[in-house]
């Protein structure tokens, strides 16, 4: 029988099944599709989504959401954002009470602009928030399904739950750290999907590294601004929510939103690279909840701004850069 839950069979969902496999636990995958999960469990891979990683033999696929959540006392959630919601409301009268969720999805939710935690707790109800933890950092499902070294950050209000987890997650390979923290982690992770697409912008439009590694330093001045507004904290993001996700999602080959941004800087119909691909570009939702949350808080978000006018209103990804170029000359500062 299992002891631990993953919901979701997505290539994040997988990675983290893996990982818990490797930890010595037995793990419920649960997909959402009972085919995807009859192919997991006859296959023994995911190649939708994971292809070339072999599920481990304590991974058990499933698609009976009750059965893989009944009796653990442990659940990590990798849903998408636009499918969190309905999985809280599922999720409600099958979870324990003493149960700890630790959420592994990143962005917020359309129109709400609420981050993920806050929308499970909104459907689990009242007394589950030291019991909702966030799972970030630079973590690419391809990367963490093979036991390349890996660090995250688990973000709990409650410290000794956000402990409790570290313990359960974490091998030789994936080092954990913890925070309570849980709005400042929640808002690097969105953000830095809307900071990845103007990385890769810049590698579309040919912006060399210079260009790159300036776009990504003046980053962390809108995410310091972004998280303080929001009541987060500072180091969250120099750690590895903020800067380090940074690094590797406006950098990696595995990027899915520097991939985006690419395309987009080289002329690319964003409709069309939506089209092409089956995984979530989290970045594309999620910048128009950055930019809201930063416009309703006051404060100056210059290149999600830019990602925003790019893929809403009709600007270039040339033009956007020469603006972002050609503002006001001002002092350097953090944030």
């Amino acid at each position: 029988m299992a002891d631990v839950a993953v919901l979701n069979a997505g290539g994040w969902g997988t990675a983290l099944a893996c990982v818990l496999a490797g930890r010595g636990h037995r793990v419920a995958l649960w997909a959402r599709r009972p085919e995807l999960a009859a192919e997991l469990a006859a296959g023994r891979e995911n190649p939708a989504y994971l292809p070339g990683v072999t599920l481990p033999a304590a991974v058990e696929p499933t698609a009976d959401l009750a059965a893989a959540v009944g009796t653990v006392p442990v659940v990590l959630v990798a849903a998408p954002m636009r499918g969190l919601r309905s999985l809280g409301e599922q999720l409600a009268p099958l979870l324990r009470p003493e149960t700890l969720v630790l959420v592994g999805t990143k962005g917020l939710e359309p129109e709400t602009w609420l981050r993920p935690t806050q929308v499970l707790a909104g459907e689990l109800g009242a007394g589950w928030e030291p019991r909702l933890a966030a799972l970030a950092g630079p973590n690419h499902a391809e990367e963490v399904a093979r036991g390349l070294p890996t660090a995250a950050v688990v973000a709990c209000a409650d410290a000794a739950a956000a402990r409790t987890l570290q313990e359960t997650v974490a091998t030789p390979a994936f080092r954990l750290y913890s925070t309570t923290d849980v709005p400042g982690v929640e808002l690097c992770a969105a953000a830095k999907n809307v900071i990845a697409l103007a990385a890769g912008v810049a590698d579309g439009l040919g912006c060399g590294d210079n260009g790159k590694a300036a776009l990504i330093t003046r980053s962390l001045a809108e995410l310091g601004r972004l998280v303080m507004a929001y009541g987060g904290r500072a180091d969250t993001v120099a750690g590895l929510a903020g800067v380090g996700d940074l690094i590797a999602t406006c950098t990696s080959r595995h990027s899915r939103n520097r991939w985006a941004g690419e395309q987009l800087g080289r002329g690319r119909a964003l409709a069309d690279i939506l089209a092409s691909t089956p995984m979530v570009v989290e970045g594309v939702p999620a910048t128009r909840g950055v930019v809201a949350l930063a416009r309703a808080a006051g404060v100056e978000l210059p290149i999600c701004e830019a990602v925003h006018r790019v893929l809403y209103e009709g600007q270039t990804p040339r033009e956007a850069i020469a603006d972002l170029l050609t503002r006001a000359l001002r002092p350097e500062g953090l944030p």
